[in-house]
């Protein structure tokens, strides 16, 4: 693997990390009987964002064409996402059978859509409410893209930034039902700024540091602190020292990514987790917590047995849809928009 290419590798390992935390907080949710209850696995979906925001702007830095970012997502997520809400959706329904559950055709459809949230119907597996977050920054930086504004979007996040303080601050104050609706209506209202500090790191990556790089990624993880008690889920999980901890973590091991002082963590397992972490992420939470019930109802197991079974099953499934759906469907997809 060349330089480049193993530093880059450090996104899949945090991808996997994260991941990982995820699969690991949705296992022991709720679970008296688990010996470890990994609560701090609810701030994954930060690192994410992160993630997001950095990999997004190097996307569209090579794009020529907007249609290509377009293709790219899709390809990207939707096949994997289909598979994972269609067996999902069998999995309810077999948990409908045997009285646990309940899932109808049109909730089915419109969770395929991945706009769900805005038919007003449930996420069939609760992981999916940041795909709703992670879809409007797609649309804000192909819009940005559009009108050629993507070169000085580290600048315009800042007032993006600025106006998301507002809300949260000002607004929530001054206009509470306006607030609501504002958040409900534009859900990355909630988020923005971890994608932002995303396109700050890779500039930083790519160009080198600047004060006023540095100071809006301070900004940024300030405001993330600040609306611990607004934003997100991890306020109902963690103390706000707990949510402080991983947050610094976060920030910090990107600081050591973006100055080429974290290649040391790759290995085959994180990388590894890192190629599978979509798949997983997609498909863990309701399948996991079906076979732990289903264990412990039906054949009287025991948590932890239970629980291994559970997280191999859906590290099993992972790297199914992975290799059998992703990676194909992602290959036949460009090579058909390229012919």
């Amino acid at each position: 693997m060349s330089d480049k290419k193993q530093r880059l590798a450090t996104l899949d390992t945090f991808r996997g990390i994260a991941a990982l935390a995820v699969v690991l907080f949705h296992l022991t949710l709720h679970r008296a009987e688990a010996p470890v209850h990994f609560s701090w696995g609810v701030t994954g979906v930060d690192l994410f964002f992160i993630i997001s925001g950095f990999v997004i702007y190097m996307t569209l830095n090579k794009t020529t064409k907007a249609i290509d970012f377009v293709v790219a997502r899709f390809s990207r997520l939707y096949p994997v996402y289909w598979t994972a809400v269609t067996l999902t959706a069998i999995w309810m329904f077999i948990g409908k059978q045997l009285g646990y559950s309940d899932i109808s055709w049109a909730e089915y459809l419109a969770n395929m859509t991945m706009f769900q949230h805005y038919f007003g119907v449930r996420d069939l597996d609760e992981s999916y409410w940041t795909l709703i977050v992670e879809m409007l920054f797609y649309g804000l930086m192909l819009l940005a893209f559009l009108f050629k504004k993507i070169k000085n979007l580290e600048w315009y996040g800042f007032a993006l930034v600025i106006l998301q303080a507002l809300v949260h601050t000002w607004l929530s104050v001054s206009s509470p039902g306006l607030y609501d609706s504002i958040r409900d209506g534009f859900p990355l209202i909630n988020h923005f700024q971890l994608f932002w500090a995303g396109i700050l790191y890779y500039k930083i990556y790519t160009e080198g540091y600047k004060p006023l790089r540095v100071l809006g990624i301070i900004v940024a993880y300030f405001l993330t602190l600040l609306l611990f008690e607004k934003t997100g889920r991890s306020n109902l999980f963690l103390s706000q020292a707990e949510y402080i901890t991983v947050n610094t973590l976060y920030f910090g091991v990107f600081f050591l990514f973006v100055s080429r002082r974290l290649e040391w963590i790759n290995n085959r397992v994180t990388l590894f987790l890192g190629t599978i972490s979509y798949s997983l992420y997609v498909i863990h939470h309701y399948f996991m917590n079906g076979v732990v019930t289903l264990l412990r109802d039906k054949l009287g197991w025991q948590f932890m047995p239970a629980a291994l079974v559970a997280l191999t099953g859906a590290l099993l499934l992972a790297v199914g849809i992975t290799y059998l759906v992703e990676k194909p469907a992602l290959k036949y997809l460009r090579v058909w928009y390229r012919s």
